[in-house]
């Protein structure tokens, strides 16, 4: 099972973490959005199970 998160990093960007490891850092939330989703989809269409969770300061 993979875990996808959004959280703040620092106090103007954005982190992306995959089961607990730091994936992306980006400037913008629209950014970390679309790495996650490109995530999500990539997984779920190598038949896998996601989980995602954004979590915003």
């Amino acid at each position: 099972m993979n875990r996808v998160e959004i959280t703040r990093y620092g106090n103007r960007n954005w982190a992306v973490w995959l089961d607990g490891e730091l994936l992306a850092v980006t400037v913008y939330k629209k950014g970390a959005t679309a790495v996650a989703h490109a995530l999500i989809r990539i997984s779920t269409s190598a038949g896998k199970e996601v989980h995602h969770v954004i979590l915003a300061a």
